[in-house]
C-alpha cells in the first residue's frame, strides 16, 4: 500500500479507489489504513475522508518529501536563523498521538533532541498545534483525554492558547520538571517499551505547572526557555509544522521578542508557499 502512495506523493485517495485500484476487501484495507493514520504515516482529511502521505514519513522516506517538501524549505530557513544565533532549530509535525522531530539545524545544547524523534502530545505539549484547532474539531477533546478522559480544559491552558493564537508564538519556559523530561524521553528513545518510562514521562508532562507558557514579555525581564515555537498554516489553516528555537541561551524580554518575531516571519514565509492561511474561528 505504501508502495502505490510513493508512486502517487501528490494525490489522496478514498477507502472506495484505494480499494478498487489495489484489489483488497474494504473490511481489510480499513484495518490497514487505521493503523498506518494512528502511526502517523498516512493522513486523513477530516472532511473529505480522503488518505495521503503523512508526515512520519518525512524523516525515514524520500517518497514524502515528495509530498512535504517544505520541510526541505523549512530547514534551509533555520540554518540561516540558527547562523545568527546561539540556538538550535526544530522542525515538527503532529503525527497521530505524537510530536515528531522532522529535522534539526543548528548547535544546541540539548542531545537529546534528534530527527525522528517522538514527544507525547500531551497536555501541555504541543500548545502551539492546538492553539487554533478550535473546540468544534475536538483536537483539544482528544488532546486533553490523553491524561485523563472527560477532563475539563482547565482555566491555565485556555488563557495559555488564547495567548498564543493573539500574539502567534508559543514560549515555554526551563523548569527542573523539563529538564527532567527531556532526560526521560532520551532513555525511553533506547528503550520504547519499557511502561514504567512512559509512565514517567506522561507524569513529568503533566507535571510541567500552571506557568509552563509564557504569559507576558517584559523587555528588561530575563527569561530561560525550553522551546520558543511558530506555527507554519497549510491551506486549510491547519498548523501544518512548528518551527522551535531550543538550546536556548538566557534572554531578555526584548531579544526574546525580536526572535519570536524573526520566527513567525520564516514560519508566515513557509505558510505561504504552500498556500496556508491563518483560520477564522468563531468568538465561542
Amino acid at each position: 500500500m505504501l508502495d502505490y502512495f510513493a508512486a502517487h506523493p501528490e494525490q489522496s485517495y478514498s477507502l472506495s479507489e484505494l480499494s478498487e485500484a489495489l484489489d483488497i476487501n474494504l473490511a481489510s484495507l480499513l484495518s490497514v489504513l487505521q493503523a498506518l493514520t494512528d502511526a502517523g504515516y498516512l493522513a486523513r482529511h477530516p472532511q473529505r475522508k480522503t488518505y495521503g502521505l503523512g508526515m512520519s514519513l518525512v524523516a525515514a522516506g524520500h517518497a514524502a518529501l515528495t509530498r512535504h517538501r517544505v520541510v526541505d524549505r523549512a530547514r534551509s530557513e533555520l540554518r540561516a536563523l540558527a547562523a545568527e544565533s546561539e540556538a538550535e532549530f526544530v522542525v515538527s509535525a503532529v503525527a497521530g498521538d505524537s510530536i515528531v522531530i522532522l529535522a534539526v539545524e543548528g548547535r544546541g545544547r540539548l542531545p537529546e533532541v534528534w530527527a525522528g524523534q517522538r514527544l507525547p502530545l500531551l497536555p501541555p505539549l504541543g500548545q502551539v498545534f492546538l492553539a487554533w484547532a478550535g473546540t468544534a474539531s475536538g483536537e483539544i477533546r482528544r488532546w486533553l483525554d490523553r491524561t485523563a478522559v472527560g477532563a475539563p480544559l482547565p482555566r491555565h491552558l485556555d488563557a495559555a492558547m488564547a495567548v498564543v493564537r493573539e500574539r502567534g508564538w508559543s514560549a515555554n519556559r526551563d523548569t527542573p520538571a523539563r529538564r527532567a523530561l527531556g532526560e526521560a524521553l532520551a532513555r525511553l528513545a533506547d528503550a520504547p517499551r519499557d511502561a514504567g518510562l512512559r509512565a514517567r514521562v506522561a507524569e513529568l508532562v503533566v507535571s510541567l505547572g500552571e506557568d509552563y507558557e509564557v504569559l507576558s514579555v517584559a523587555d528588561q525581564e530575563r527569561y530561560r526557555l525550553a522551546t520558543l515555537s511558530a506555527p507554519v498554516f497549510d491551506q486549510h489553516g491547519t498548523v501544518a509544522l512548528a518551527l522551535t528555537a531550543t538550546g536556548l541561551p538566557e534572554l531578555d524580554g526584548a531579544r526574546l521578542t525580536a526572535l519570536a518575531s524573526q520566527l513567525t516571519d520564516v514560519a508566515g514565509v513557509l505558510g505561504k508557499e504552500i498556500g496556508g492561511r491563518p483560520p477564522v474561528l468563531s468568538a465561542g
